[in-house]
């Protein structure tokens, strides 16, 4: 540990010589960026802190689904959640204060309210696009810690198809997994489609041989569809659907029995967008979705559940936007959205909930070196009544590599309808939580600064924020029924609780001699619960992620090393202790069309158990090989 917090002390001083430097020359920068103003902007460009996470470092983690994909990312943390549900937590805010989009688009909540990430398989990813802070001045409710949109990839001008097929296992011989996937995609003359589908059978494993096990046995299939069609040169459709269905089986200690527990996720959503350029300086977007999931969760021998273990989430929504430049430094933008989302279960349950938001974008090049995007939403919740979230946001171009960022927003988070509307158990049956319909939004104040930069073949970012959120809901204790192994705790949500979150993210990367490069990213963060002074539940203190790549072009092959780790984590039941992962990855091509790969995941074999929970699976190797055309 001594070790390694000298190596930030060492990282820390390399920033501060990088931006203190003179520049001669900026490295290029090539990503594009849509999420932070919903509009097509260089990163540099872009207000706030974004970071992209592409498909081809996707493939090189060996990542199957977005909850694989988002282990890298700065300031995020992919928590579990009831029913193992994994979701991402981005500046300490929760899953619940994190929204999740794909291209755009809303997702419905799935089991307790929660976007199980784990259920969303990557084949049809183009790259991550994850904007820390506050974006409600764009996106309305949950996006308090910040927005992680999943970009798809669209049809392709000429023919394009290919295949992945792999496997692999643990050190233990447990958790085998065989996985495949294939797309197929082309255009003909003004139609075009991509068809892509996967998938992956996990293997369940429990290396203490105790309830509950270690890991599930999950099945993932999924097929995913994108369809387009040029109306003329300036005018197009896009339609799209996605699919997928998750399967998971496991053996849990459930009001004080072991039974097996089995979980089926069905989530599907389709999808029609108009986008067409009624000018030069203007564009205009229609669009229209419905996403929906549905969960089956069962106990044998057979168990009481409530409505929850047995749900369908719905979500309609419409929406326009118009962009447009004016005045030459004005770009402005103007939306409306409105979307219905309901809810319904085998106990009887039917709620809904409707919200109607308008909001606008002015990103104002003020002077040569200044940029400043002012955004203002208006939302009108039907359960929570009116919001309006303003936000702030300047990009000051110090030298022509070196940049200054700032950033002020409102934000806010409306009760869900479990927490409105639906009871629920937790703690394996031990806890009851209870809704309340009388619950206002959270809200939140967020600040943040940055210095970012490249120089020559090195770029760097220092960020510091802060967010306050007020009104938290949290589920309170208020009584409880039974003793010894027959006692049921009873909880209620309120809006009792206020609570920080600040801290200081750390990224750089540089391109090395003889083909390697190097990567990484670092975060301090300060949790505070106001009521009671501690720090908020499984948010570290620290997180690193750091990778040493290799390319060697003329031979086709590409590896790398990469380190994560994870530091202390503040529960009620006590802390928990940190721990470091350790991967590496290799790939071969052997041809134009065929390539080898392989990997080992945790090599050193760490694990961290919690409440009896094992959740870093031993040592995994895996090897594969991928076609395409």
């Amino acid at each position: 540990m001594r070790l390694f917090k000298f190596v930030l002390c060492l990282s820390i001083l390399f920033f501060a010589f990088v931006f203190t430097a003179q520049a001669e020359e900026a490295a290029e920068l090539e990503k594009m960026v849509v999420t932070a103003t919903m509009t097509e902007r260089e990163i540099e460009n872009a207000p706030g802190s974004i970071e992209v996470i592409t498909s081809q470092e996707i493939e090189e983690m060996d990542a199957q689904t977005v909850a694989d994909a988002l282990e890298m990312a700065t300031d995020l943390i992919v928590e579990g959640e009831a029913g193992r549900t994994k979701t991402p937590s981005i500046r300490g805010a929760g899953g619940k204060r994190t929204l999740v989009l794909i291209d755009g688009r809303r997702l419905c909540a799935g089991y307790k309210d929660f976007v199980d990430i784990d259920q969303i398989p990557v084949d049809i990813i183009d790259r991550i696009e994850v904007v820390r802070g506050p974006t409600s001045a764009l996106y309305g409710s949950d996006a308090i810690g910040g927005v992680v949109n999943i970009i798809t990839k669209k049809p392709p001008r000429e023919l394009a198809m290919g295949a992945t097929f792999q496997y692999g296992t643990s050190t233990y011989g447990e958790g085998e997994e065989p996985v495949g996937n294939a797309y197929v995609g082309s255009s003909l003359e003004r139609f075009g489609f991509f068809l892509a589908g996967g998938y992956r059978h996990k293997h369940g494993w429990n290396r203490d041989g105790v309830v509950p096990d270690d890991g599930d046995d999950v099945e993932l299939g999924s097929i995913n569809g994108r369809f387009s069609f040029d109306l003329n040169e300036n005018h197009s459709l896009l339609a799209g659907f996605e699919y997928s269905d998750m399967e998971r089986e496991g053996v849990r200690f459930y009001q004080n029995l072991d039974r097996e527990r089995t979980s089926e996720d069905k989530r599907h959503g389709y999808f029609l967008e108009y986008d067409g350029k009624p000018s030069t300086f203007c564009n205009l977007m229609l669009r229209a979705y419905h996403s929906e999931h549905e969960n089956e969760i069962g106990f044998s021998p057979d168990a009481e559940v409530t409505g929850e273990e047995d749900a369908k989430h719905k979500l309609n929504q419409a929406e326009t936007r118009f962009t447009g430049a004016f005045f030459d430094r004005h770009i402005l933008t103007a939306g409306c959205e409105y979307s219905e989302e309901s809810r319904e279960d085998a106990a009887g349950s039917d709620d809904d909930l409707d919200n109607l938001g308008l909001y606008l974008q002015d990103e104002y090049q003020a002077l040569d070196p200044l940029s400043i995007i002012l955004s203002l939403r208006f939302d009108e919740h039907s359960e929570s009544g009116s919001e309006w979230t303003p936000r702030a946001s300047l990009i000051y171009d110090i030298l022509d590599n070196l940049r200054f960022k700032a950033s002020y927003g409102k934000g806010f988070n409306a009760p869900s309808i479990s927490e409105l509307f639906v009871s629920s158990y937790r703690k394996r049956g031990k806890h009851v939580y209870e809704p309340n319909p009388d619950l206002d939004p959270e809200r939140s104040d967020s600040y943040e600064a940055a210095i970012e930069g490249e120089y020559k073949k090195f770029w760097g970012r220092i960020t510091a924020f802060r967010n306050e959120v007020k009104n938290l809901i949290e589920a309170v204790y208020y009584g409880s029924t039974g003793s010894g192994k027959t006692k049921i705790d009873y909880y209620r949500y309120q809006n009792i609780d206020e609570a920080t979150m600040e801290g200081l993210e750390l990224e750089c990367g540089m391109d090395l001699p003889w083909g390697l490069s190097f990567s990484g990213n670092m975060t301090c963060l300060n949790t505070e619960d106001k009521e009671t002074g501690n720090d908020l539940e499984g948010e570290p203190d620290y997180k690193a992620y750091l990778k040493l790549g290799y390319d060697y072009p003329e031979f086709r092959l590409r590896a790398n090393i990469r380190m994560n780790y994870i530091g202390e984590r503040y529960y009620a039941n006590g802390t928990e202790d940190d721990y470091t992962l350790f991967h590496c990855y290799v790939s071969k091509s052997v041809c134009r069309h065929i390539k080898l790969f392989a990997g080992i995941n945790n090599i050193f074999n760490t694990r961290e158990e919690k409440d009896e929970i094992v959740y870093v699976e031993p040592t995994f190797y895996y090897a594969g090989l991928s076609i395409s055309y």
